[in-house]
């Protein structure tokens, strides 16, 4: 909601701007709706009517008389300045979804690229396995994945309205969804008590005596400077050859020796002990940056970090500093957090501001897990990223579901309409190898090309499958060229 919320606002400013800066239609005004409508991927269509009548749009072909007469102007309360609805096409059969707007002195009418939409309520209903609609004032739908034959129909149903606009998303289940929920989970269920049972006593125990030590086991790690990190490829799709690689943090434990992110990280968040951790890394690259320099094949390395720690001047100020006695880090990096991380919580206009300063010092954008978390499109237009991964999920399922690999090719779009560069990550196979390379994804990351390794092997390998400086292609520069 949310995001739908953000668009439209957007998309209500550009065209008050317009009213105010140009006469009505004038060659200027039709210029300035065309550009909203180029720019903006969930616009299809702008139209400027008056009196039933259209007058202009930001093209030469517009609704006919006769479907101007079917627009719900009419029925609209004095006071109100807005309406939403839809239109089914005869010729076509398709359905167009229009959002009403009054400016000043007539009608803007916007036409929703209907898929973008689609694709939003898609995520939802492929995540929680319920089913998700737009519905308007009057709670009527008109925007769903499938056919339900009325509203009633759909069980425990929430529902979440715009404070502005009348439009709102409710999400629920359907008879059918709802017994296959209750089969699905319910012999999990009782094996799940069951196991309660007997595991309670132990989750006390671990929650009370093994978080606390962490913290302190965490804190001496740093102090001895225990924390180093693998390094997985990063190859071109049309190539395959290694064009850089992604840091992925790794714990030399004295005791347990080598302990994986999950064991340690959630902990190292929570307690802000990750920051710390972060710049050791970066510490590190730098030195071994300094040997990748040797070898005359272009490269770049990826450095995980979070929101919250970019919106933190404290830790950017930090990294600012490594990057000014390091002038190896300036070319070459790139920072990548995670979508999964709720934007909600950040301060937006810090994150801006923290990404730009380390910007200026050659630092190039990420994100991580793309498609499985809370950025909207207007998010992504606002922190401008350099590249988007997108999450292995889409990846895995995209050669055996038909809905995933439909998926997969709109956000593939969207990336390319972002004019960002775009990683697949979790590639495992052949067969998701090439499914990736027809839809120009530049770049790929997986098992099925190498695991993580550490530097040193990292090292010897990428001079056998790295591309000297002078054969590598344009597409592969734009990518390394962060």
């Amino acid at each position: 909601m949310s995001s739908i919320d953000a668009e439209i606002t957007t998309i209500e400013k550009q065209l008050n701007t317009i009213t105010k800066l140009y006469p009505d239609c004038s060659e200027d005004s039709q210029q300035a709706l065309e550009n909203i409508t180029l720019n903006n991927s969930v616009l299809n269509e702008v139209i400027f009517i008056r009196s039933h009548s259209v007058i202009c749009s930001d093209r030469s072909t517009t609704l006919t008389k006769e479907e101007v007469a079917d627009l719900e102007i009419a029925n609209l309360e004095p006071d109100e300045h807005y309406a939403i609805y839809k239109i089914h096409d005869k010729k076509n059969g398709k359905t167009a979804i229009f959002f009403m707007m009054y400016v000043d002195s007539g009608w803007y009418q916007i036409r929703f690229e209907k898929n973008y939409l689609e694709l939003w309520l898609k995520e939802i209903s492929s995540h929680h396995e319920v089913y998700s609609y737009i519905y308007d004032k009057h709670r009527k739908y008109f925007a769903n994945i499938d056919d339900v034959n009325s509203r009633e129909s759909i069980f425990y149903k929430t529902m979440r309205e715009s404070s502005r606009y009348p439009v709102g998303i409710s999400v629920g289940y359907t008879k059918p969804l709802l017994f296959n929920l209750i089969w699905t989970f319910l012999p999990t269920g009782i094996l799940l008590i069951v196991a309660n049972a007997f595991g309670i006593t132990l989750l006390v125990h671990c929650f009370f005596f093994k978080r606390v030590p962490l913290y302190a086991e965490i804190q001496k790690g740093i102090h001895n400077k225990e924390f180093y990190a693998e390094y997985q490829p990063i190859v071109s799709a049309q190539t395959g050859q290694w064009i850089g690689a992604e840091l992925l943090v790794r714990w030399l434990h004295p005791k347990k020796r080598k302990v994986m992110p999950d064991e340690f990280i959630p902990a190292a968040e929570k307690s802000a002990q990750i920051n710390e951790i972060t710049l050791q890394l970066i510490e590190q690259a730098a030195q071994e940056k300094a040997k990748m320099v040797m070898i005359d094949s272009p490269f770049y390395l990826s450095i995980n970090v979070t929101a919250s720690m970019i919106a933190s001047p404290t830790f950017v100020g930090s990294v600012v500093e490594l990057l000014k006695r390091y002038p190896l880090l300036q070319d070459g990096v790139v920072m990548e957090f995670s979508e999964r991380e709720n934007f909600s919580n950040t301060d937006v206009s810090q994150l801006q501001n923290g990404m730009q300063a380390l910007r200026d010092h050659g630092i190039k954008w990420a994100l991580d897990d793309f498609g499985t978390g809370y950025a909207g499109l207007s998010t992504l237009q606002a922190l401008s990223f350099d590249i988007i991964k997108i999450d292995r999920a889409f990846v895995a399922a995209s050669v055996t579901d038909s809905v995933t690999h439909s998926i997969l090719g709109n956000i593939a779009q969207i990336g390319h309409t972002l004019n960002c560069q775009l990683i697949a990550e979790g590639v495992e196979t052949q067969e998701q190898a090439q499914h990736v390379k027809s839809l120009k994804i530049q770049s790929c990351q997986g098992f099925f090309y190498a695991r993580p390794m550490p530097f040193e092997r990292f090292l010897a390998k990428f001079k056998i499958h790295s591309t000297p400086a002078s054969e590598v292609s344009h597409s592969v520069q734009e990518i390394v060229g962060v």
